[in-house]
């Protein structure tokens, strides 16, 4: 298991040093941490094409654990499946559901755009 040494040693020095000289030392440590540990698979059920009834239902009928999002009807945080293995399922293929960490879901929530309002997303990654 890697320590927050080993993280340091990983990640460009320059960054390392910003991370400092922005946050406290305590607050760093806590921030890598967080980078050590494994985090959660989950994802969001695709409205357009699915709904997350039936999500769950294909889901316990191949024994997927998850857990519900409280803040977020439509996400789940997925126990005994790593993304890789949901990628292999026929509704990924399918598109009926969008592998998403939770944060990124917060956005539409928070901004609640209205139809002909235009959303620049700065931060979105080609695949």
């Amino acid at each position: 298991m890697l320590s927050i040494l080993d993280v340091k040693k990983r990640l460009p020095k320059d960054f390392i040093d910003e991370l400092y000289n922005t946050y406290t030392p305590l607050t760093v440590d806590k921030i890598l941490s967080g980078m050590l540990g494994n985090r959660n698979t989950t994802l969001r059920v695709n409205n357009l094409k699915y709904n997350i009834q039936d999500l769950m239902k294909y889901f316990r009928e191949n024994n997927i654990k998850f857990l519900r999002v409280q803040w977020y009807e439509d996400a789940l945080v997925i126990k005994n499946a790593n993304e890789k293995q949901i990628q292999k399922l026929d509704i990924y293929e399918k598109g009926f559901l969008y592998l998403q960490s939770l944060s990124s879901m917060l956005p539409p929530i928070v901004l609640n755009p209205k139809p002909g309002e235009k959303v620049l997303d700065l931060t979105a990654a080609p695949r």
